[in-house]
């Protein structure tokens, strides 16, 4: 897995992927173990639920491992850098 670039209490963009409306979300990153994502976010999730993270030209996705009170775990399963795919689409 390639390394990913954040700093502790970074912003990100948090979007539940489920069958309705999808909304994105304020969030901040605590904490990254492994494959794991520690996040801060004003959202009620259940355990499995899939989920989007962007910042910074990066984007996760990946699903609910755990909940707490103002946050959860993540876990990843997608890693992509949006900046690749800009300069891709640039040669489009």
């Amino acid at each position: 897995m390639r390394e990913l670039s954040w700093k502790p209490e970074q912003s990100a963009a948090l979007s539940v992927l489920d069958h309705g409306a999808c909304t994105v979300r304020p969030a901040r990153i605590l904490e990254l173990s492994g494959k794991s994502v520690h996040l801060a976010a004003d959202v009620s999730l259940k355990f499995g639920a899939a989920v989007r993270l962007e910042w910074d030209e990066q984007l996760l996705l990946g699903q609910v491992l755990s909940t707490e009170p103002g946050g959860f775990w993540m876990e990843i399963h997608h890693m992509l850098d949006t900046a690749w795919l800009n300069s891709q689409k640039q040669g489009w």
